[in-house]
């Protein structure tokens, strides 16, 4: 029997006031039996003209329409704030440039009925494809698993490029950013971390990973929006490209890596920087690799060396993956599931008010 008592959608934005337009003409556009709740997480300078247009424009379409406007910025914070803020026990996050296809809070209802013990259920972005090249390139430097509901060894998820030629839901390690959703309680006391900052790239594995203890996660190929890609406020692309590489070795160490995929990562980011280096109009990403690169075999390093040290004092070889705490702003937090409300965070004040 399903618990659905209503659905929060999650808008995260930063200065997209026409994608973000757009995205909620797409809500008020659904049909849906069900209580819902539109959430704008503002990390930019809406103003109240465009405010008061959105809520114009959903009508009476949504239970209750709640604008935040965060003070600390960057992507995984706002997720967090939206999880607390949630009125629901189902919440849907989508891209500002991310606009929802016809009947898709309808299928997503039917999805939790069918699927009662899932933790998430995510959909799909209609404009990713891969094709002959590409496919057989990112299987050679271990970019895609080649299961399109696996990671690669390396951590990626490559074989997202599949997706869209599956015809039923299927199990899946991952979730795509844009276009995702939770049963709310599985991301409770989810922790911020001090490398998905800004831009966050890698975030929504990040909640994925999280997520994925609570239960299991679904894609279902018939949930599409429609991705518009907004170049508008994104990081710049040499830190995109760093955060790449940088932020998949975070991510692949909370699932505690043996060797042979520390060295897999390692192959990927050369793979990507051979790449950028060989097509022209992707050179500019060739620097950002590199230094993302030195990183991780800085981190490798460090992780070594402490490790025969330790084993020298008479203690143990730490596992492969394993982080130590002093480490600074690389640890990763333990990870824990509450079962309570989630607590309100000691950050930065963030406006908040009805609309």
């Amino acid at each position: 029997m399903s618990d659905w008592q209503g659905l929060t959608i999650a808008i995260c934005t930063r200065n997209r006031p026409d994608d973000l337009r757009r995205c909620v003409a797409s809500v008020a556009g659904q049909s849906a039996d069900y209580p819902l709740q539109v959430l704008i997480v503002d990390d930019g300078e809406l103003s109240e003209s465009e405010l008061a247009e959105l809520s114009d424009a959903l009508g009476g379409n949504v239970s209750r329409f709640r604008y935040r406007k965060k003070r600390q910025p960057g992507l995984l914070l706002s997720r967090i704030e939206a999880v607390g803020l949630a009125d629901f026990n189902r919440i849907l996050f989508l891209d500002d440039d991310a606009e929802l296809e016809e009947g898709y809070l309808r299928r997503l209802r039917e999805l939790y009925a069918r699927y009662p013990e899932a933790a998430a259920i995510g959909g799909t972005d209609g404009a990713i494809r891969g094709n002959f090249l590409w496919n057989l390139f990112a299987r050679a430097i271990l970019y895609d698993s080649g299961d399109p509901g696996r990671l690669s060894p390396s951590g990626y998820g490559g074989s997202m490029t599949r997706w869209n030629e599956r015809r039923e839901p299927f199990r899946t390690e991952f979730l795509l950013g844009c276009n995702m959703s939770f049963r709310t309680d599985a991301l409770l006391g989810l922790e911020p971390v001090d490398w998905l900052g800004g831009y966050s790239l890698g975030e929504d594995l990040y909640l994925s990973y999280w997520a994925s203890r609570s239960g299991e996660m679904w894609i279902d190929p018939g949930l599409k929006v429609r991705h518009r890609q907004s170049a508008a406020s994104r990081d710049k692309l040499e830190q995109v490209a760093y955060t790449e590489i940088a932020n998949h070795y975070h991510l692949l160490r909370l699932r505690k890596p043996g060797a042979w995929r520390r060295a897999a990562l390692l192959w990927t980011a050369s793979g990507l920087l051979a790449r950028a280096l060989a097509v022209p109009r992707l050179r500019h990403r060739a620097a950002g690799y590199g230094r993302a690169i030195r990183f991780v075999l800085a981190e490798d390093w460090r992780w070594f060396h402490e490790s025969i040290s330790n084993l020298g004092n008479g203690g143990k070889v730490r596992r492969s993956g394993e982080v130590p705490r002093e480490a600074g702003s690389s640890d990763v937090p333990e990870l824990r599931i509450d079962s309570g409300r989630s607590e309100r965070r000691r950050s930065a004040p963030s406006a908040d008010r009805e609309v």
